[in-house]
């Protein structure tokens, strides 16, 4: 497991996004990045398809989108709509998934499903994340 030393600052995110591992990171990890504040760097890093936490960064905008749904934080949801608008614009099937499954559960909480987006459903079945024997 990846354990940064927790520390959330954009230097320390793209440090770790581009470490060269086939580790997972720490839940504890992914829930001090996944934040409204980190949403544009996340998704730089989703939209690369060589970053080597592209599966776990996928993983953490799911859960993002997922939490700010649920809460339904007017200031939040536009945020997380402005952020769909930028990714609107990829030709990556796995981003525009996100979107999509995205802007279905901002128009209609029913559809969410806590563990398909903030367990990792989506995000795995889209992008894998390679279990790695040690």
């Amino acid at each position: 497991m990846i354990n940064p030393i927790l520390n959330s600052s954009s230097h320390a995110i793209t440090k770790w996004a581009y470490q060269k591992s086939g580790l997972r990171s720490t839940p504890e990890w992914d829930e001090l990045i996944t934040t409204l504040e980190n949403a544009e760097l996340l998704l730089t890093f989703a939209l690369d398809i060589n970053c080597p936490q592209r599966a776990s960064v996928l993983r953490c905008l799911y859960s993002l989108v997922g939490i700010s749904a649920s809460k339904h934080v007017d200031v939040d949801v536009m945020k997380i709509k402005l952020l769909l608008d930028k990714a609107n614009s990829s030709s990556d099937r796995i981003i525009l998934n996100w979107v999509n499954r995205s802007r279905i559960i901002l128009k209609d909480l029913k559809k969410f499903d806590y563990n398909e987006w903030c367990q990792g459903g989506f995000s795995e079945k889209d992008l894998p994340i390679l279990k790695v024997s040690c």
